[in-house]
């Protein structure tokens, strides 16, 4: 701790006071710094509460609630957290909990075991009573403890107000006002700590409330009960703090209790606990990763042990595997405190960290190993579910063979899915389509592969066996066009709803028509990036950024960037395709852009016959604009004899929507019979 930190060396205090002696930057740091979380700072002071030896904390907090009242007008709320333990007198509240940062557990401490039933403590840095400055301003404290006397307890009662403590001189203990109750006598021992002047923290939900609570605790204990009460609804049953509970495979379970922790000096150091693979991917905090636990208390969780990114079967470990390992000497009175101070981690590079962290790393690599095949048949499953993969396949092929082949390949594919690939309906349907294609062809190949061993084998094949043969080849043929006939349905589809958009997006058509160039001319296929292709892209946008001072973009495939103009080549000529927005008129402006590309292109071509060469029958604009709107009677002309000379096609919207559909009208009509038969069925009821 730096030296403006440091806690202030008790002194023999006023019999009649309080003081509260830390230096105002420790409340600060260890307070508001560490605890931003209701359910954390809810279960120091449950902790608190079990090495005061109670047997039942009750808490009221109003769930579901933002704490902080905004308007002054409603009452103000408040976090409640009452128990039945020792509590503390006056003189033992200032001695003990009035001193932040001294070890309770050392010499002049409260002790290592709880006063009455002999409970290992928790609390060790002496801290956990600021957790509260974390979510408010005010702390006030009421105990009653001591032997019982005829009058009941001797109670302690003071409140802590962080802005006066914060502001007064860090020098001097700070003044803590005394209660109501401070110096009376009560009939029973306890401790109530009641928190107000919140800033604005939320209190989750009743159910992700409890599981933060539950999860910050392994108490197996029978006599210690934990009840939390909604103050909004005081009517409804109250909630009891369980075990923490987490569903898990458990044919990959692992008993820690037999796998000791070996350290260098080859001491065995015991745990306990089990690590498993969960039933489902978990990526909230409470449930994913594995808990650690000393003396029944949180005190770090990992998704890995700390091993390096990049070993085998990352992805599912860190979020599959769950667990508990419990190990009290990370906390252990005679020995370093190894636990950080926000009970989120440990300190990994000591001696005992350094050896769990390895101990860890074949935990990991096990479980990576048992969870494999469990996880990967729930995905399979999970697949064939939301792919509806064998309804499509049987609706698809009447052949058993190419069925099974289908569910055997979504299998495959499905089982290396990651689980949240499975929520996104576009990539399980292009899976889906996939599987779908291929299936036939698989099953064609393994016919074949039959066929052939039969051969080799010496014997000839029967004429069922040929008959079978020629009906898989058959399928896969009908596969085939049946993809094709899907694809090419889905993109006019697609291009009828960007036509017609209002929003008349020229990017989106300029993709489309990119992506599948046959809805220009039939036999136009997407070309890859093929040499000559590539050269002539490269040269001729060259020439115009040299010659012309034109920087135009022409593409081969689609690119994120809007280009100016796709290129095809198709029969030994070039096609540039240049389209505009469906609504647009060419105008002179238009026309005059287009004219300089038509120049650019003849002087290209003839100052470069070799290039030239590559494709004989020269080149073509391909215009794509619903219709022409030039008003200069010179760019007129020149526009009609450059449409003349077929060195500028134009087609409007209409036009290649129409031409589009006519050529792909026999798939078109394919797939309004199939709608209106599965209208029938449906309104046949069957």
């Amino acid at each position: 701790m730096s030296e403006s930190a440091a806690v202030v060396a008790p002194e023999q205090a006023d019999n009649d006071g309080y003081e509260l002696k830390i230096s105002r930057l420790t409340i600060d740091k260890l307070g508001v710094k560490l605890y931003d979380r209701v359910s954390a700072v809810v279960a120091e002071l449950v902790a608190n509460s079990y090495d005061a030896d109670a047997t039942e904390v009750s808490v009221e907090l109003p769930l579901a609630t933002l704490l902080s009242v905004q308007d002054p007008a409603l009452p103000e709320w408040t976090v409640t957290v009452t128990d039945n333990g020792h509590g503390l007198t006056p003189d033992e509240a200032r001695a003990y909990y009035l001193r932040v940062g001294a070890d309770r557990r050392k010499s002049g401490g409260a002790g290592a075991r709880s006063r009455r039933l002999n409970r290992p403590v928790m609390g060790r840095k002496g801290i956990g009573k600021l957790a509260p400055f974390g979510i408010c301003k005010q702390i006030e404290v009421i105990s009653s403890g001591g032997d019982k006397t005829a009058s009941g307890h001797l109670t302690s009662h003071f409140l802590m107000d962080f802005d006066k403590i914060i502001g007064e001189d860090s020098d001097i203990p700070a003044q803590l006002d005394k209660g109501a109750f401070d110096g009376t006598y009560q009939p029973d021992s306890g401790t109530k700590v009641i928190l107000t002047g919140f800033l604005p923290k939320r209190v989750p939900s009743a159910e992700v409330f409890m599981r933060q609570l539950e999860r910050r605790f392994a108490l197996a204990a029978t006599d210690f009960d934990v009840i939390v009460r909604d103050s909004r609804r005081p009517a409804e049953p109250p909630l009891t703090m369980q075990k923490f509970q987490i569903d898990v495979v458990e044919a990959t379970r692992i008993d820690l209790s037999t796998r000791p922790v070996p350290v260098g000096n080859g001491t065995l150091l015991q745990v306990s606990g089990w690590v498993a693979m969960a039933t489902e991917s978990y990526r909230n905090e409470e449930m994913a990763g594995v808990r650690i636990y000393a003396r029944g208390k949180i005190v770090a969780t990992t998704r890995d042990f700390e091993q390096r990114a990049g070993f085998t079967g990352e992805f599912a470990t860190r979020s599959y595997m769950v667990g508990e390992v419990h190990a009290d000497w990370l906390d252990d009175d005679d020995d370093d405190d190894l636990v950080r101070t926000d009970r989120q981690s440990i300190l990994w590079e000591s001696e005992k960290g350094s050896a769990l962290r390895t101990w860890g790393a074949d935990i990991v690599r096990e479980i990576g190993r048992l969870g494999r095949q469990p996880r990967r048949e729930k995905v399979k499953k999970r697949f064939r579910e939301v792919a509806d993969l064998e309804r499509r396949a049987r609706e698809r092929f009447l052949d058993e063979s190419v069925i099974k082949v289908a569910l055997s390949i979504g299998d495959s594919i499905g089982g290396f899915a990651a689980e949240d690939e499975l929520t996104d309906t576009e990539y399980v349907e292009g899976l889906a389509q996939v599987i779908l294609s291929v299936a036939p062809h698989q099953a064609l190949v393994t016919a074949f592969q039959d066929f052939e061993r039969t051969r080799t084998g010496g014997q000839e094949p029967t004429l069922e066996e040929l008959v079978d043969l020629f009906g898989k080849t058959r399928v896969a043929e009908a596969a085939s066009y049946a993809q094709i006939a899907s694809e090419r349905v889905r993109v006019l589809d697609q291009l009828d709803n960007i036509i017609f958009d209002t929003a008349r997006d020229e990017a989106a058509l300029q993709r489309i028509i990119t992506e599948a160039p046959w809805l220009i001319q039939p036999d136009w296929t997407v070309i890859t990036a093929n040499q000559s292709l590539k050269t002539f892209k490269t040269s001729f946008e060259n020439y115009l950024q040299r010659e012309h001072g034109i920087k135009a973009k022409l593409v081969i495939e689609y690119e994120k960037k809007r280009p100016d103009f796709t290129l095809v080549a198709v029969g030994g000529m070039l096609h540039f395709v240049e389209i505009k927005a469906s609504g647009h008129a060419l105008d002179d402006e238009d026309f005059i852009r287009l004219f300089r590309y038509v120049v650019a292109l003849r002087n290209f071509f003839e100052s470069n016959p070799d290039m030239a060469a590559e494709f004989p029958r020269k080149w073509r604009i391909d215009l794509v604009v619903d219709s022409v709107a030039i008003k200069d009677p010179i760019n007129r002309e020149a526009y009609n004899k450059v449409v003349f000379a077929n060195e500028v096609f134009q087609l409007s919207w209409d036009d290649f929507r129409n031409r589009a559909r006519r050529t792909n009208e026999a798939f078109l009509q394919a797939r309004d019979d199939a709608a209106d038969a599965a209208k029938a069925i449906q309104g046949s009821g069957s």
